[in-house]
């Protein structure tokens, strides 16, 4: 039997790896196998390249102690039979190789030592085994790929790798379904859509699938019928319109608490960044704490209301304003039709959480209301908002109504346009550490898998010196600048389940920190993970702001999550009791 071996995942995950080659098919039966268990603590698995990672709904040492012997009989086992409802199929994919379309074809021919036309017929000679499906939605690796073709991951990743990019990375060659950021080699590209989130079978590939590339002159646009996004977005206005977009901001999307259960098809759980806030702002208004919300970036934006709201904005300052007037935070706040929402100049902070009463209502896709604007897919456009959008609102619960209406009679006795209460909730404490307009936070981090391959220069650095958030940070990573971290080995890692929150350094030496937007699995060394408890203060993280970084223990981690859950129960039943005297007809606003 092949040794396999387990090492924590950050605080909420943990992974199994095989030492030596493991069928896929083998490896993702003995996933389905676990999964089929319906283990309480499971959130879900992905399978890569000789490895499973496993998520956990609950995270404390003990628990991720326990789950790691439980599941330790059924990773042993061999399986056969079925792993999948689709039978494997043979694919033919047209490549057009090198040019703008491979952009490092040239430079892999080099290393492999012959000509680029040598390199792109030995590459489209065989026929390549879907090993595992990851990274970005139905991002195939691919097994198979002829000796002597093997590639380093760029030093440092691209921003953008154009949907449809075939690429190299050690041992294995995949595709890129959407744009995306990635370190692979580019070798050529297809027209073919992988990823169709509205369609009927909406990855093209599955695992255990035959891939053949066939090398053709030119490059085919993808018809727009096809395209990866959702091609035919209604743009018609809601019946139930709340807000209308007038000024969209930087980047503003609808977020809710995130996918679960498609990482192993390349999905990125996504969901809002600093779900603290989240969870707060709708909590503020009566909602179920992970409704659909808007997540505002640095620049908030401009908004009328169609019908009379109630909202509350949590995370971070940007200069909310209802009609020219400053709106207090952390607060439910009643706006009347026709009142305009604004935000000015950042006092604090990265992004802002704006919850309606009821929850924005679009349709779910893929189980969330989540947008992925990198996949093209969610909310309502699959994009961030623009000018004229329309956000539709779902109907009030009955704590909602309460508080609207108390506080709406008050605002009209007042002859205004916009009122709120008299009480306020605090901030929880990781979101709140970004206040008072600091520009710098200390992040607790536990080891990651490759903490001991750094140097032990590069260790001292990463705990003692700062790092400072580049502006080419987004959803999916926040990209540092400081001093260079390097590892004592340097072979190319094999592709395998990540989490928000992994420190991941690149062969160039500057980290990156993957956000609730990242891929579901990576090929970097990973130095180290940021606690699940500090996620929200790393979301309010802004370009030109310096990261500190102290590690902890597992223990620790599970502590502070605890806490911050124990002030949400506080907070929830403080809200409940007070919209419960305003339905009973008591209590002040």
């Amino acid at each position: 039997m092949i040794g396999f071996y387990a090492s924590p995942l950050g605080d909420r995950a943990f992974l199994l790896r095989w030492h030596g080659e493991i069928e896929a098919g083998e490896l993702a039966a003995k996933a389905i196998a676990i999964e089929n268990r319906s283990l309480p603590w499971l959130l879900e698995t992905v399978t890569a390249s000789r490895s499973i990672a496993i998520y956990m709904k609950a995270t404390s040492p003990m628990a991720m102690s326990d789950a790691i012997r439980e599941v330790i009989p059924m990773a042993g086992r061999q399986f056969v039979g079925e792993v999948s409802d689709l039978p494997p199929r043979e694919v033919e994919l047209p490549v057009v190789y090198g040019g703008e379309h491979g952009p490092d074809l040239a430079d892999c021919a080099i290393r492999s030592e012959m000509t680029a036309e040598q390199f792109a017929a030995k590459h489209s000679e065989v026929v390549y085994t879907v090993d595992a499906m990851g990274f970005a939605p139905g991002f195939p690796y691919l097994s198979g790929l002829p000796d002597g073709l093997t590639q380093p991951r760029h030093a440092s990743p691209r921003l953008k790798v154009p949907a449809g990019s075939v690429g190299i990375a050690g041992d294995r060659t995949g595709i890129y379904p959407t744009d995306s950021p990635g370190g692979w080699q580019i070798i050529g590209r297809t027209a073919v859509p992988l990823f169709r989130p509205n369609h009927e079978r909406p990855f093209l590939l599955s695992q255990g699938d035959r891939v053949k590339f066939v090398p053709v002159a030119e490059y085919s646009s993808i018809p727009a019928e096809a395209a990866a996004g959702d091609a035919s977005r209604d743009r018609e206005r809601p019946a139930n319109a709340a807000l209308t977009v007038l000024k969209p901001g930087l980047h503003t999307t609808i977020q809710d608490s995130g996918r679960i259960g498609w990482r192993s098809s390349g999905v990125s759980p996504g969901g809002a960044m600093d779900g603290a806030a989240m969870r707060m702002a709708n909590l503020l208004v009566g909602n179920d704490e992970y409704a659909a919300v808007l997540e505002l970036t640095l620049i908030g934006g401009h908004y009328i209301c169609d019908n009379d709201v109630l909202i509350a904005i949590c995370g971070a300052d940007l200069s909310p304003c209802a009609g020219g007037d400053p709106i207090p935070m952390n607060r439910p706040v009643y706006l009347a039709r026709g009142a305009e929402l604004s935000f000015g100049a950042v006092r604090s902070g990265c992004r802002a959480y704006v919850a309606v009463a009821g929850g924005i209502d679009v349709p779910d896709t893929l189980g969330s209301k989540s947008t992925d604007t990198r996949a093209g897919f969610g909310g309502r456009f699959g994009r961030a908002l623009a000018e004229g959008d329309a956000i539709g609102s779902r109907p009030f619960s009955p704590q909602s109504s309460a508080l609207l209406e108390r506080i709406r009679t008050s605002a009209i006795k007042h002859k205004a346009t916009w009122g709120t209460v008299k009480w306020s909730a605090a901030p929880p404490v990781a979101s709140g550490l970004w206040q008072h307009g600091s520009r710098s936070g200390t992040l607790r981090l536990v080891p990651g898998a490759e903490w001991d391959d750094f140097t032990p220069e590069s260790r001292k650095a990463l705990l003692k010196s700062s790092y400072r958030v580049e502006a080419s940070s987004d959803r999916m990573g926040l990209r540092l600048s400081g001093e260079a971290l390097s590892r004592n080995a340097s072979e190319e890692l094999s592709s395998h389940g990540v989490v928000p929150g992994t420190i991941q350094v690149p062969a160039g030496g500057q980290p990156i920190i993957l956000g609730a937007g990242c891929q579901p699995t990576g090929g970097y060394p990973k130095i180290a993970h940021v606690i699940t408890a500090d996620w929200p203060m790393l979301a309010q993280a802004a370009p030109g702001d310096r990261l500190y970084f102290e590690m902890v223990d597992l223990e620790t981690a599970e502590r502070e999550l605890a806490n911050r859950e124990k002030e949400f129960a506080r907070l929830k039943a403080g809200i409940f009791a007070y919209t419960r005297a305003l339905m009973n007809g008591e209590g002040e606003s």
